[in-house]
């Protein structure tokens, strides 16, 4: 991914951003809305076919979606209602688990397990079929607030976490809880800093950043250092999806006119 990456598509719509998915070549938008939450376009054109109404689900900017391409459905953090709900193939919408904590981001792990990130410092894996907790991680250090998170090949968590005044950092976290390396600190526009960090992308061996108060995208290398800022041409980029399929990088903002940026990486 490189600061001139191609802009290929901008696709707007009255409602902000809260997640982004891409499954059987249709592009899943969830949005702020108490119905029709789920956009679904086609991924050549961007028209829009459809939405899915998740009754229910109270419109928050910490709910998230994600695509598992291995039950072939969309699960949905439910922020408010302390649980996940799942989209299968036929639209049919149904409860996945409940959760003791609020969960937030939502990825899919290396072994197919769905990764939540929650309130206040932990990360859970779920058996994406039968719901089966597969493991719990309470983290240390700081890690507090955790925002989003996903898990790289050699079993390490990377986790974007803020709080209001104060840290602001995309850590690299081990099985044990605790932190190997973190990028940023106290909150700020430096290059070295970030504001609100919401959302990961995994592209290759970089992760990039939704540096949402900042309004940019921040690329780091595999050890979380800094390598560059991308694209500075956002206004609140609040989730990102990297498409490994395609090599598209879908950014959404959190604005009222929620706009969705489609770039080809290099």
């Amino acid at each position: 991914m490189s600061t001139d990456a191609k802009l290929v598509a901008s696709i707007e719509s009255p409602d902000a951003v809260f997640g982004l998915a891409v499954l059987d070549r249709k592009l899943y938008v969830l949005r702020k809305r108490t119905s029709g939450q789920i956009y679904v376009y086609d991924t050549k054109e961007y028209k829009l076919q459809y939405t899915i109404t998740v009754d229910g689900l109270v419109p928050h900017c910490y709910n998230d979606i994600t695509e598992c391409a291995r039950e072939n459905c969309i699960f949905v953090s439910d922020h408010v209602a302390k649980c996940i709900r799942k989209v299968d193939a036929n639209r049919q919408v149904s409860k996945f688990v409940d959760m003791p904590y609020e969960p937030k981001g939502l990825s899919i792990t290396p072994e197919g397990n769905l990764l939540v990130a929650c309130n206040p410092n932990r990360l859970v894996e779920f058996d994406p079929k039968t719901g089966y907790r597969v493991c719990e991680l309470e983290m240390f250090m700081e890690v507090n607030w955790p925002k989003h998170a996903v898990k790289r090949k050699d079993g390490q968590y990377v986790v974007c976490h803020a709080e209001q005044d104060g840290l602001s950092r995309v850590c690299r976290v081990g099985v044990d809880g605790y932190y190997r390396h973190c990028f940023g600190g106290l909150e700020g526009s430096g290059k070295d800093q970030l504001n609100c960090p919401c959302h990961l992308a995994m592209h290759e061996n970089s992760v990039i950043v939704a540096d949402n108060d900042n309004n940019r995208l921040v690329m780091l290398d595999s050890s979380l250092e800094y390598v560059d800022t991308l694209i500075q041409q956002f206004t609140e980029p609040h989730r990102l999806l990297y498409d490994a399929h395609s090599k598209l990088l879908y950014v959404g903002e959190c604005t009222k006119n929620g706009t969705i940026k489609v770039f080809q990486a290099k």
